[in-house]
């Protein structure tokens, strides 16, 4: 995409605001996976007396959602660096490209 070269304030706040909002979005899904690593569980929901152990069926479901949340952390991360890549894009597009002496 052809950046349009010239110099813009506004383009220039709104870039580092976007980035801004990227990083969050990348530190909020960071502190949500340290606190899933710090669950004893992980999410797994296993009964918690010894006598009744857990079938194939109750491990494959929370396998599956411990894997759910997973995938969710990732893609937000992926979003979350696609919007700060946007913010960057933003901001140096919205500066005066050099002069070029020939």
């Amino acid at each position: 995409m052809a950046c349009p070269g010239r110099n813009d304030l506004l383009g220039k706040i709104l870039g580092v605001l976007v980035f801004l909002v990227g990083i969050g979005v990348i530190l909020y899904v960071l502190k949500l996976a340290f606190g899933m690593l710090h669950d004893p569980a992980m999410g797994i929901a296993l009964p918690m007396d010894t006598k009744n152990n857990p079938n194939i069926a109750v491990i494959g479901v929370s396998f599956l959602r411990l894997l759910m949340r997973i995938v969710v952390l990732f893609l937000c991360c992926i979003g979350g660096s696609l919007i700060a890549n946007k913010g960057v894009h933003l901001y140096f597009c919205s500066h005066k490209p050099p002069e070029h002496n020939a």
